[in-house]
């Protein structure tokens, strides 16, 4: 036993040097998933030919990864995780106007995630077929996001500073006045990038518009 007031010995070099390589063989599954995606399709896509394009064994993505839908939702996830919906929680109260701000700037950086419009495009396209897909959109990325806003509408308008009766309905009203001009055109013409300064525009413009319909007058 070690003796009393010395320090617990910390992870061994070796344990975090395994979960280093661990965590690397994810990454190149989620990478390798992600180009077969777009370029076979959910359904024509294999996880043996996802093993082979990470250069790991079928075991080694099994371990990770326990079916096909699953890691397609953490590809649909991992845009969504960067920007971490859950620290939105910790957005200082009764400063609107300043976290509104936050909000919007973060959620135009997520849904401008180079590989996002790709893959929303091969989402749709096999929506119909495989509805699964839509759903690890909805529950796994832009849904937690939207449940994130949604309570720091309700948090605020118990605070007073804005009044929302409903803030489900106010949430997909603040974050689809972004989409609505950075994400969708997009769609149609990956060309249509939008410039910084006008996705700042953007950004300002529905906090303001926002603060119109739902600040609390002083």
């Amino acid at each position: 036993m070690p003796q009393s007031g010395k320090p617990m010995a910390s992870a061994s070099p070796a344990a975090a040097y395994h979960r280093q390589i661990s965590a690397e063989k994810r990454d190149a599954i989620l990478d390798a998933a992600l180009e077969c995606f777009l370029e076979r399709g959910f359904a024509g896509t294999s996880l043996n030919r996802i093993a082979k394009a990470a250069g790991v064994s079928t075991a080694t993505l099994y371990r990770h990864f326990p079916s096909k839908d699953e890691l397609f939702a953490q590809i649909i996830e991992r845009p969504f995780l960067d920007g971490s919906p859950e620290s939105l929680a910790e957005l200082p109260a009764g400063e609107p106007e300043r976290v509104l701000h936050e909000i919007a700037e973060r959620y135009a950086r997520l849904i401008l995630t180079p590989y996002f419009h790709p893959l929303v495009r091969a989402l749709i396209a096999e929506a119909l077929r495989l509805p699964q897909m839509g759903h690890a959109l909805e529950q796994r990325g832009h849904g937690p996001f939207l449940a994130a806003v949604k309570g720091y509408f309700e948090r605020e308008h118990d605070l007073g500073t804005l009044d929302v009766p409903d803030a489900g309905l106010a949430a997909e009203q603040f974050l689809g006045m972004i989409s609505s001009v950075v994400f969708w055109p997009r769609m149609l013409n990956d060309e249509r990038r939008p410039s910084a300064a006008k996705v700042q525009r953007t950004c300002d413009a529905a906090v303001a518009t926002f603060l119109a319909r739902y600040a609390v007058a002083d």
